[in-house]
C-alpha cells in the first residue's frame, strides 16, 4: 500500500499479527520503519530505500600506471578507458530518464581525471537523443508527468543559484511534452541542494552531478540508502 504511512503504515508495522514488513521509499522513513518494527518484536524486514546513490571514479580507472610504462600508447588508451568510465556513469543515471531509485545521482571523480571526465560527460549529454520513446533512435524519453518536469527544472535552477557549473543542458526540450535536456553539473559541493536531496521517493533527478573527490569515502556513502558503485580496476578501496 502507498501513502497513509503515519497512520495505516505505522499500524501495520506495530501489529503483532504482521510477521514480515517490506518497505520501498525514502531512507529517512526506512529508518523509522526499522526502528518501529523492532520495538514490537523481531520481525523480518526488507527495505528498498532511495537516496543520492554515489558512483566513485578513481584515477586508475584510466589505468594510468600502465600508461607510464608504455607512453607511446598512453593517449589512445586513456581516451578509451575514460570513454568507458563516462559511458558507464551516463547509463547509471540517465536510463529510464533518471526515474529510478538506484540511479547513480552523484558522481565523484578523482582530481587526476576530473577535467577530462567532465568534458566527456558534457559531450555525451549534448549528443543524447531526446524524443518519442517509441522511436528506436530515442535514448531519453519524457519525465513521468508535468509535476515531475517542474520538480526537475526547479532542482536545475537550484544548482545554478548555488554555484554549480552548468556544463550541458539545463532546460526543457521544446514547449510541449515533459522532456528535459540531459544536464551535467560540475564542481558540485556536498552541501548543495541538488547533492543532498532526492527528487522524490521513487525518482532521481535526470541531472548528472560531478564532484571532485576530496572527502572521506564514508561521506560519499552517507546518503546512499539503496546502492553505491565504484569504478576502479586497480585501487584497493581501503588503501
Amino acid at each position: 500500500m502507498s501513502k497513509l504511512g503515519e497512520t495505516a503504515g505505522a499500524a501495520l508495522v506495530a501489529h503483532p499479527d504482521v510477521d514480515k514488513i517490506a518497505f520501498t521509499g525514502s531512507t529517512e522513513v526506512g529508518r523509522l520503519v526499522g526502528q518501529n518494527a523492532f520495538k514490537h518484536g523481531v520481525k523480518r524486514l526488507t527495505l528498498e530505500l532511495g537516496g543520492k546513490s554515489p558512483l566513485i571514479v578513481f584515477n586508475d580507472a584510466d589505468r594510468l600506471a600502465a600508461f607510464k610504462k608504455r607512453p607511446q600508447r598512453s593517449a589512445a588508451m586513456l581516451m578509451q578507458a575514460l570513454d568507458l568510465a563516462v559511458k558507464t556513469a551516463n547509463v547509471g543515471l540517465f536510463f529510464n530518464q533518471g526515474q529510478c531509485c538506484c540511479a547513480s545521482s552523484r558522481i565523484y571523480v578523482e582530481e587526476g581525471i576530473y577535467d577530462k571526465f567532465v568534458e566527456f560527460s558534457a559531450e555525451l549529454a549534448k549528443n543524447r537523443v531526446v524524443g518519442d520513446p517509441f522511436d528506436v533512435k530515442t535514448e531519453q524519453g519524457p519525465q513521468v508527468d508535468e509535476n515531475q518536469l517542474k520538480t526537475v527544472l526547479s532542482y536545475i535552477e537550484s544548482g545554478k543559484r548555488e554555484g554549480a557549473k552548468l556544463c550541458a543542458g539545463g532546460d526543457r526540450v521544446g514547449s510541449t511534452g515533459y522532456f528535459v535536456q540531459p544536464t551535467v553539473f560540475a564542481d558540485v559541493k556536498d552541501d548543495m541542494r541538488i547533492s543532498r536531496e532526492e527528487v522524490s521517493d521513487i525518482c532521481s533527478c535526470a541531472v548528472f552531478l560531478v564532484f571532485m573527490v576530496k572527502c572521506d569515502l564514508l561521506t560519499c556513502f552517507m546518503l546512499a540508502g539503496l546502492s553505491y558503485s565504484l569504478f576502479s580496476p586497480l585501487s584497493p578501496v581501503t588503501g
